[in-house]
């Protein structure tokens, strides 16, 4: 008898720190990037999915005290035959929650590939909303859009993955947890959700990256969603950096004096921007950047097709021409 009083008293305590541990990252992250400020209006985008739902529990957990009106957001993109028992799903979660929430079912764009098109949908609905609209992207799903990216060979724009602050008025308030740390808090706590059974067709290779890599990665490196995660964090503060250069350059054009004072890479980076940010040939950009260095003068051709011309004074961009490198 007293073993399975201790035996019980010891999974209350880890059904506790369990609860604890995923409440305290979910506050961590919200201060310390600023996310959802008190008194704020916060539409939760809610699939159904166990992710959405644990954020939905979690801003209602807190919205008492940091003063936050919450309310729900789903769209019914009706790809799948399960779209409406979702939608039912969730209506009787924000039902249950006593939370206001909007239905709202888009009709698809015929323009450019089906990711595209759906965030594209998506993006214009969040803009409509009152407030912030918190999405349910997490640590996983970072990782995994990190390394899709790797592969198909993507610059540091896209290698930074995504960000804690989306395009106006997307926040991220969950990018620190992992899937599985989810699952077993809605779990401990009794909570349900919906699984989409599309997520396990091994056709589409985010699939197949998340359900067969992944795993395999994460046997043999425990810590493996967090470093490439950190990684990520790591170079959004250059992405960060680049959109700040548009400051330097006042547009398309900088002194040369300027240009020389900043270090190389900084340099290179100010031409690139002055450029468009063309996808590929950031090496021709150090090495016109050396070129200037030396005192050269006159007219080359940059990737993407702008012309830079460097004179007395100034290093400029214009539309393309007859050049040289």
């Amino acid at each position: 008898m007293k073993e399975n009083i201790i035996l019980v008293e010891r999974a209350h305590g880890d059904y506790i720190r369990i609860m604890r541990a995923l409440e305290k990252v979910f506050l961590g992250t919200i201060a310390r990037e600023s996310l959802l400020p008190a008194g704020s209006h916060i539409t939760a985008a809610v699939s159904g999915g166990a992710d959405s739902v644990a954020m939905l529990y979690l801003l209602c957990r807190f919205a008492d005290a940091r003063d936050w009106h919450v309310d729900v957001l789903h769209i019914n993109h009706r790809l799948r035959a399960a779209s409406d028992e979702d939608e039912s799903f969730v209506r009787n979660l924000a039902g249950q929650l006593d939370v206001p929430a909007r239905f709202v079912s888009p009709e698809p764009d015929t323009k450019g590939s089906m990711e595209s098109r759906w965030s594209s949908i998506r993006q214009s609905i969040y803009m409509e909303q009152p407030g912030i609209v918190a999405v349910a992207h997490t640590a996983s799903d970072r990782a995994e859009t990190i390394l899709m990216r790797l592969f198909e060979g993507a610059g540091l724009r896209g290698l930074g993955g995504m960000d804690y602050h989306g395009v106006e008025p997307v926040q991220r308030p969950i990018l620190d947890m992992h899937s599985t740390e989810i699952r077993n808090w809605l779990k401990e706590k009794g909570h349900h959700w919906v699984e989409d059974f599309s997520n396990r067709d091994m056709v589409m290779s985010r699939n197949r990256l998340r359900l067969e890599v992944m795993p395999a990665l994460e046997e043999q490196f425990p810590e493996a969603v967090s470093g490439i995660c950190r990684s990520g964090a790591l170079l959004s503060h250059w992405r960060d950096l680049q959109d700040q250069l548009s400051g330097l350059t006042g547009g398309d054009s900088v002194s040369r004096e300027e240009l020389l004072e900043v270090p190389g890479v900084l340099g290179a980076l100010m031409l690139w921007q002055m450029a468009g940010k063309p996808r590929n040939g950031f090496d021709e950009f150090q090495k016109i950047l050396d070129w200037i260095r030396r005192g050269g003068r006159g007219k080359h051709i940059l990737p993407g097709g702008k012309r830079l011309v460097a004179e007395d004074e100034l290093v400029r961009v214009e539309s393309g021409g007859p050049g040289r490198f």
